[in-house]
């Protein structure tokens, strides 16, 4: 075993628990393998001392830390196991100085309840910083299981630790004009999903030909650059979102377009095309149902498209080009990529009433007649179309940062509640509603939304 010296001289140990019945210490790599070797040690250790009782949520609960550290650190690990009369203690330590952040997900979302999950089933748990020299992440098992107290799950309701921007001898200023920031924000939370179950599909399934390590670099690079900036903007009290009163902001007080100035080392260009791949594959391996996550959305690829690509053609020596906004993205989905719900569209097709029903793909699957003939459409050609085509052009951005945050989050701002919008026609033209949205979840895991919607006044002609 490794002789592992963490808090400093003459200190093995950052739990003041007093002498073991027995440990063991051991060098894990940075890679996506590292967490399933971490389970067969806690296994090996736990079978050894006679504590297989506590063998359930030991390995859970390993799993989640050193996942996180193999995903978010990227250096070596160190683990030490301690046994005691009446618990197990495990210490993981990464050479990352940076600690954990809190996430606030909903309870629908699939991501970020990683350490609640530690702290729900272990005794004790909790982070030691380190200084430059990294931090500990400690958990305890062991009799009685473990009742959670409140305090205890909101300190540990986190997922990841930001990455800082690597080292190097020389930067760039990369600008990143008329970013985006409500979509982005919501793209990050969609990155950070899609990129942790890929990372936890490659350890099962053999891990690609790619730096996943290096995605996640570029990855943190943007999105920690742009929480910074909208975090200055947001105290500063200005340029906040334009919307329609009675429209819900999905991430309030973040500004609408921002030119977001990074400094990015010069030789970091490969990075963020490695993001790409990474996200491409993942996006593909979730469209085929492979992931817990629903694929993005066409603008959450694109943002994030052309973000990369403007970093690695300003790292090459080109001009800034700013964000072209949503026009780029199309508005129709392939019914075989998306996959069809099964779902009994009558109650909006044969309604009386205004009302469109669409799926988590954001795609049109059923609209009642009278609703069709009021934006200048026959039902049949609005179903399989994406929702944005009947969203003004100003409101997209919003409406696909909204769904995607509810997919990835679980956070659901708009339904149920009465809204007042604009709807557009198929001529161009608005016509200004009254909306109420309602989800329908439909087996397995899938959900139908369906908007009634009543015009507030008819259009001329009607």
């Amino acid at each position: 075993m490794t002789d592992v010296n963490w808090t400093g001289a003459g200190s093995a140990s950052v739990l003041a628990y007093g002498p073991a019945l027995e440990e063991r210490e051991a060098s894990l790599g940075s890679g996506l393998h590292s967490a399933s070797e971490a389970r067969r040690l806690v296994r090996q250790f736990l079978e050894d001392i006679g504590r297989q009782a506590w063998l359930d949520a030991a390995e859970l609960a390993i799993s989640e830390v050193v996942t996180n550290a193999a995903l978010h650190a990227h250096t070596p690990i160190e683990i030490r196991l301690s046994g005691y009369v009446d618990q197990v203690c495990v210490e993981v330590r990464d050479f990352n100085s940076t600690l954990p952040v809190q996430r606030n997900y909903d309870v629908e979302a699939t991501t970020g309840r990683g350490m609640s999950l530690v702290a729900a089933i272990t005794l004790e748990c909790g982070v030691h910083p380190l200084g430059e020299s990294g931090k500990v992440v400690w958990f305890c098992v062991g009799d009685p299981p473990a009742s959670p107290a409140d305090d205890v799950l909101l300190g540990w309701d986190v997922e990841a630790w930001p990455e800082p921007a690597a080292g190097s001898t020389e930067t760039r200023r990369v600008v990143l004009a008329s970013m985006p920031a409500t979509l982005w924000l919501s793209a990050r939370q969609h990155h950070d999903a899609i990129l942790r179950e890929f990372v936890l599909y490659c350890a099962q399934h053999g891990a690609p030909n790619m730096d996943l390590a290096a995605a996640d670099k570029a990855r943190s690079t943007i999105s920690n650059a742009l929480i910074d900036a909208v975090s200055e903007a947001h105290a500063s009290d200005t340029a906040r979102p334009v919307l329609p009163e009675g429209h819900p902001s999905p991430l309030p007080w973040v500004p609408e377009r921002l030119d977001l100035a990074i400094e990015v080392p010069a030789d970091t260009g490969w990075q963020f095309a490695v993001l790409q791949d990474a996200l491409d594959v993942a996006e593909a391996l979730a469209l085929q149902g492979e992931l817990l996550l629903r694929p993005g959305l066409p603008e959450i690829i694109a943002v994030r498209d052309w973000a990369c690509e403007q970093v690695i053609a300003q790292l090459s020596g080109s001009p800034p080009a700013a964000w072209p906004g949503t026009a780029q993205t199309r508005f129709e989905t392939d019914v075989r990529a998306a996959g069809v719900v099964e779902w009994d569209s009558s109650i909006v097709a044969d309604s009386h009433r205004g009302v469109i029903a669409a799926d988590d793909a954001n795609r049109i699957v059923a609209v009642s007649r009278p609703l069709a003939r009021l934006l200048g459409w026959r039902p049949e050609d609005l179903v399989g179309r994406r929702v944005v085509t009947v969203v003004p052009p100003a409101l997209r951005e919003a409406h696909v940062a909204g769904f995607s945050r509810h997919l990835t989050t679980g956070e659901a701002h708009v339904l149920g509640v009465p809204l007042d919008l604009p709807v557009l026609c198929s001529d161009g033209s608005e016509v200004q509603c009254k909306f109420m949205v309602e989800r329908a979840p439909i087996n397995p895991g899938r959900s139908v939304y369906m908007a009634w919607i009543e015009p507030l006044e008819l259009p001329d002609g009607e």
